[in-house]
């Protein structure tokens, strides 16, 4: 039953959207989505009175949806009036012919006209001239009044016989206006879309089907993102704790000095400036009321892991190795002045010289 359906009404379908969206490609899409929910709610469709009619009406609804552009949306009154389009008269090279299927310039200016009306009056226009639905079944349609579908209906025949009067002439109350609109309108679908692609009902499945399984994983995606989120709130740890990068750790106030008695092999870092790491504050002093003195480090050694330095306090000439064995007894070259040594000596001279 589908398949003779869908054989039976593929082309007059396509035909009859393109009228409304004046693009073959667009109306064979629209129609096959609308066949293939068809298919997929058959037992819906089939307690319809006309399966063809189902699927027209969902065809026009994808096909003048919000969501695509196909023209105003509806009429506005503050909208400026258009201007009437040119039509060429037609030669022999674009005669009418019943085997003719390619647009016309007449053609091409009535689907032009078309365009320019709003979406409830095209379709309520095709619907009641281009397919001679009675007002009635229009308004079933469209989901209207009868007087709202009849309303639009001669709207839309004002609007043409302004816009395009030497097709469909000036007058749209006068006899023979929707029948001479009835056959124009036949004419430019056919030509239009004179044999449309048909894909056979077994790749309409499998496309309707992969496009529904993709809309239902990417629903499925998005509800898991927001709810991951919703419960990461919840939490405590909202979206800006993913994301932010760690605080950098705080500098230490006091640094301690390696001294080469109890770390010999120990590396000697620099500062930025080339001066020696170390004491970096007043307040760091082991003995209180003593202002910290940091030391010049050892000459570099050729076989050891120390760094030469590059300039500052350090950068200066050291002494030779001698020299440096001639301060306190006890006292590493890097430690704090006064050491344990050197406070040791003062005490033992204090109390000499006090003996």
């Amino acid at each position: 039953m589908f398949e003779e359906v869908y054989e039976a009404g593929h082309t007059r379908l396509v035909q009859q959207v393109f009228l409304l969206t004046a693009c073959k490609h667009r109306a064979v899409h629209c129609v096959g989505r609308a066949f293939g929910e068809a298919r997929r709610r058959w037992a819906e469709v089939v307690a319809a009175a006309e399966p063809e009619q189902w699927v027209r009406a969902r065809a026009f609804e994808l096909a003048l949806s919000p969501w695509h552009r196909g023209g105003p949306r509806r009429a506005h009154v503050w909208r400026l009036p258009h201007r009437r389009i040119k039509v060429r008269p037609a030669d022999e090279g674009q005669a009418v012919l019943p085997d003719h299927d390619r647009l016309t310039d007449r053609d091409r200016a009535l689907l032009k006209a078309l365009r320019r009306l709003s979406r409830p009056q095209r379709r309520a226009l095709v619907l009641h001239d281009g397919l001679g639905l009675p007002a009635a079944a229009v308004a079933v349609e469209v989901e209207s009044t009868v007087a709202a579908a009849e309303g639009r209906v001669w709207t839309a025949r004002a609007a043409l016989a302004q816009w395009v009067p030497d097709l469909v002439g000036p007058d749209p109350a006068a006899d023979g206006f929707a029948d001479r609109l009835c056959a124009l309108l036949h004419r430019a679908a056919v030509r239009g879309a004179p044999e449309p692609h048909r894909p056979p009902v077994p790749l309409l499945r499998a496309r309707h089907g992969l496009v529904n399984a993709g809309r239902t994983g990417a629903a499925a995606l998005l509800t898991a993102a927001v709810g991951g989120a919703v419960v990461a709130t919840l939490a405590g740890g909202g979206p800006g704790e993913l994301f932010r990068q760690p605080d950098p750790p705080p500098p230490s106030l006091c640094a301690a000095v390696p001294t080469l008695a109890t770390e010999p092999e120990a590396l000697l870092p620099l500062l930025p400036d080339g001066a020696p790491s170390g004491i970096q504050s007043l307040w760091c002093s082991p003995t209180p009321g003593l202002e910290p003195v940091v030391v010049d480090p050892p000459p570099p050694r050729a076989d050891g892991p120390y760094r030469p330095p590059t300039g500052g306090r350090a950068g200066e000439a050291l002494p030779p190795p001698g020299a440096v064995a001639a301060g306190p007894r006890g006292c590493a070259p890097w430690v704090l002045r006064p050491c344990p040594a050197e406070q040791l000596e003062q005490h033992s001279d204090l109390h000499r010289e006090q003996g």
